[in-house]
């Protein structure tokens, strides 16, 4: 046998083969430091209570109590302003001014000099901050 030739020029790149299988998953790391604690959340949700007291206006009453208050619509005790955080009064759905009237346990006053219409709502609103 004769003595070897010179290493002929690298031929073209052949095209690119299947992926093989995916190996198996390598041992679990070192669990990593805690980080910071974060920001303090927020103040959540307050709660409340709304109460309604109806009744309608006869067209003589300046003053109104459990006994008038209709339990098909609501709540037929008028509460103590010390038990509650906010009352408002409502005489045909308008608001009225705090100096109109006086609340008491079991009792609503007005402090006008005309009762209201006969049949006009009037509806006392307690509302309880919990």
């Amino acid at each position: 046998t004769g003595a070897t030739g010179e290493m002929g020029p690298t031929g073209e790149t052949g095209s690119i083969g299947i992926t093989g299988a995916t190996g198996i998953t390598g041992a679990k790391g070192p669990t990593g430091e805690t980080g910071a604690t974060g920001p303090t959340g927020g103040i959540g949700p307050i709660t409340t209570t709304n109460l309604l007291y109806y009744t309608f206006a006869d067209g003589e009453k300046l003053i109104y109590t459990d006994a008038d208050g209709i339990p098909q619509y609501g709540t037929t005790n008028i509460l103590s302003p010390s038990e509650v955080s906010y009352i408002n009064l409502f005489v045909n759905g308008i608001l009225q001014p705090q100096p109109l009237y006086e609340v008491s346990a079991g009792k609503l006053t007005l402090l006008d000099t005309q009762p209201p219409s006969q049949g006009s709502s009037i509806i006392l609103q307690f509302i309880i901050i919990n």
